[in-house]
C-alpha cells in the first residue's frame, strides 16, 4: 500500500494503526489489522472490499459504537485536533451526530417505527442543539426540502415511506446538525439501481453545498468509483491498496483489486439466451 496515497495534506480524520479484536473462546480474533488512513476535508473517501473484511468494523470504531465481544485493542483516531480514543462516553455523545453522523445500512432499522419523522428530527436537534421544538421543526423542514421530500410528510411514520425515501430521511437527519464527517455504511444496498443513482447524486450535491467529508463504505467497487475521490481496498482486515478513483478503475495495482474488478460481469461478453439467439443461416 502506498503510504503517500493513504494520507492527506489537509486531513479531517486521521486513523493510525487501528486494531479491532473480537473475544472468542480460544482467545481473540483480529478483525482490523493495524489500519491507517486519512480523510481530507471535503473529501469522499471510499472503503471497499468483500463482506466480512472489516469495513463496518472501522466505521463503528470511529464512532466508538462497538460492544462486547468487540473492542479496540490498539490505535488512534483523531478528528482534527480531537483524540476520539481519549473521550469519555459522555463526551462521545456530544461528538456523535454533531461532529460525526452515521447513515447505517438499513434505513428502516435506523428509524423508530412508532415515532413520526418529526419526533425523530426533534429528538436529535433538541438534544444536541438545545433548540425549542419550533426551531427544531423549522430545521427539519429545511432538511426535508434538501432531500426532495415534501414538508407535509413530517407528520408521517417511517412505514409510510418507500425504501428510497426512508434512506433520504436518514441522510436528512444525519445532516441536520451540520456534521463535519458523515459515515455511510452501504447506504444504497437495498435499493434498485435507479433510486441508488438518485441518492448518490444527491449526496454529492449536498457535499458540495455544505462541505462535509464522507466515508463511503460498500462492497460495490464499480459504484464507489463513480462517487469517491480516493478509495481504500480492504481484504481480511487489512488495507491492501489506496489510490484515486481513476487509478483504481483504470490501473489497479494490487492483485486483489484486480480480482475485485474481474468479479464484475462484462455485459458485452454475455451469451444471449437460447430463445433470443438468431437462427444459424442455412
Amino acid at each position: 500500500m502506498s503510504e503517500e496515497l493513504a494520507f492527506h495534506h489537509d486531513p479531517l480524520l486521521r486513523v493510525r494503526e487501528l486494531c479491532v479484536d473480537y473475544i472468542t473462546d480460544d482467545g481473540y480474533f483480529r478483525a482490523v489489522k493495524n489500519v491507517s488512513f486519512d480523510i481530507g476535508k471535503g473529501e469522499i473517501f471510499g472503503l471497499a472490499g468483500e463482506s466480512g473484511c472489516g469495513k463496518s468494523t472501522i466505521a463503528f470504531s470511529i464512532n466508538s459504537l462497538h460492544k462486547p465481544p468487540a473492542y479496540i485493542s490498539n490505535g488512534e483516531i483523531w478528528l482534527e485536533e480531537l483524540n476520539l480514543r481519549n473521550l469519555s462516553e459522555q463526551e462521545l455523545n456530544v461528538v456523535r451526530w454533531s461532529e460525526i453522523a452515521m447513515v447505517f445500512q438499513s434505513a428502516m432499522n435506523s428509524l423508530n417505527p412508532v415515532l413520526t419523522v418529526e419526533q425523530q428530527f426533534l429528538d436529535v436537534i433538541c438534544h444536541h442543539k438545545g433548540w425549542t421544538p419550533d426551531e427544531a421543526r423549522k430545521r427539519a423542514l429545511q432538511m426535508l426540502e434538501l432531500v426532495n421530500i415534501p414538508g407535509e410528510r413530517l407528520k408521517d411514520y417511517p412505514h409510510q415511506f418507500s425504501g428510497g425515501m426512508r434512506q433520504r430521511l436518514v441522510i436528512a437527519i444525519a445532516l441536520s446538525l451540520s456534521p463535519k464527517l458523515i459515515i455511510m455504511d452501504e447506504p444504497t444496498t437495498a435499493l434498485d439501481v435507479v433510486v441508488q443513482r438518485e441518492i448518490l447524486q444527491q449526496i454529492f450535491v449536498l457535499k458540495e453545498e455544505f462541505g462535509f467529508s464522507v466515508l463511503f463504505i460498500t462492497h460495490d467497487i464499480a459504484l464507489m468509483t463513480q462517487l469517491s475521490d480516493r478509495i481504500a481496498i480492504m481484504r481480511d482486515g487489512d488495507i491492501v491498496e489506496v489510490n484515486t478513483s481513476q487509478q483504481i478503475r483504470q490501473n489497479p495495482q494490487h492483485e486483489y483489486t484486480k480480482q475485485l474488478w474481474a468479479s464484475f460481469p462484462n455485459i458485452h461478453d454475455i451469451e444471449p439466451a437460447e430463445s433470443t439467439r438468431q437462427p444459424e443461416p442455412v
